[in-house]
C-alpha cells in the first residue's frame, strides 16, 4: 500500500525510509543522503545532510521560478527525528538526468542552463539576510569542507567571515552594495533532470541553495566536483556573457575564491565559540 505523505504521522514517514533504507535506494550518497521512491510519484531525500534549510530553498524556488524557464519538483513535507536526520518528501520526476547526456550532441543544454543562472539571479532574497532561510549557515563549495556552522544574521556577518580570510593576503570586501538573489550553488549536470516532454528541466538538490550577490553562482560553477570540462567551460563563457558582470563584481568574486582557499587550507575555529 502506498504511503500517504500528507496525511501520515510523522513516526510512519521515518518508519518507511529506514526500513526501505539503501537495498531499495535509488540513490545512495556518499555523504549519507539516501534517496527513495514512496509512491510512483513521491521520492523521499532523507540523512544527516538533508536540513530544513534545503527543504525550505527548494520549497521558495518551487513558488518562485518561472516554470517556463526551470522547473522544480514541488515539496509535499519535511520531518526530522530525534538525531537530527532529516527526510524531504517530494515529487518524483521522469526523464534523462543531464549527467547521461552527451552534452556534444545537446549543445542547447549550455544556452539554457545559463539562461536558468539569469533567472535566479532576478529573485531577490525576502529579507537582508545572506544564506539559506533557517538558522543554518551556508555549505557547499565555496565554504571550506565543513560549511559555516552559525548563520549569517546580515551582510555584515557574511563580510567579516569572508575579510577574515582576506587579511592573510591583505585584501578586503564589501557586498553590502549588492542585492542578495536566488543561488542553487551546485548546478552539476547530475542535479538536473530533461523532463518527458524533452524541453522541460528540473533543478534539484537545494542543499547548497541560499542567498547571495548573482556572482556567488558564477564563482561556483568553477568549483563543481566532479570536474566536468565538457559543461563547465563552456557555461562559464556563456554565463559570463549573458550576464555582463561589472569590474566589481568580476574584482569581489576573485576575493571569494581566495576567501574559500583559505578557509580549504587554514583553520578558524574561534568563529564556532558560543555556538
Amino acid at each position: 500500500m502506498d504511503l500517504n505523505v500528507i496525511t501520515a504521522t510523522e513516526d510512519a514517514l521515518i518508519d518507511f525510509c529506514i526500513q526501505r533504507g539503501e537495498k531499495d535506494a535509488l540513490v545512495a550518497g556518499v555523504h549519507g543522503a539516501i534517496v527513495v521512491k514512496v509512491t510512483n510519484n513521491i521520492v523521499a531525500k532523507w540523512g544527516w545532510t538533508v536540513t530544513d534549510a534545503e527543504a525550505a530553498m527548494h520549497d521558495f524556488a518551487y513558488k518562485n521560478l518561472d516554470h517556463n524557464i526551470v522547473r522544480v519538483p514541488q515539496v509535499y513535507r519535511f520531518v526530522r527525528d530525534d538525531s537530527g536526520r532529516g527526510y524531504l518528501f517530494m515529487e518524483y520526476i521522469f526523464g534523462q538526468n543531464l549527467a547521461g547526456l552527451d552534452i556534444n550532441r545537446h549543445q542547447d543544454i549550455i544556452s539554457r542552463v545559463a539562461k536558468i543562472v539569469e533567472h535566479l539571479g532576478q529573485r531577490q532574497a525576502p529579507e537582508q539576510k545572506p544564506g539559506p532561510i533557517s538558522d543554518r549557515g551556508p555549505r557547499g563549495y565555496l565554504w571550506g569542507d565543513d560549511g559555516v556552522r552559525k548563520a549569517f544574521g546580515s551582510v555584515t556577518d557574511l563580510n567579516d567571515w569572508l575579510n577574515r580570510r582576506l587579511t592573510l593576503r591583505n585584501d578586503s570586501i564589501d557586498i553590502s552594495p549588492y542585492p542578495l538573489v536566488l543561488c542553487h550553488m551546485d548546478l552539476c549536470r547530475r542535479n538536473m533532470i530533461l523532463g518527458e516532454d524533452g524541453k522541460s528541466i528540473y533543478l534539484l538538490d537545494w542543499g547548497h541553495a541560499g542567498f547571495f550577490p548573482r556572482f556567488y553562482e558564477v564563482a561556483t560553477l568553477s568549483c563543481l566536483n566532479p570536474y566536468d570540462g565538457d559543461y563547465e567551460k563552456p557555461l562559464i563563457g556563456v554565463v559570463e556573457s549573458l550576464l555582463q558582470l561589472t569590474d566589481g563584481e568580476k574584482r569581489d568574486m576573485k576575493m571569494v575564491h581566495y576567501a574559500r582557499a583559505a578557509s580549504l587550507r587554514w583553520s578558524f575555529p574561534e568563529e564556532n565559540d558560543n555556538e
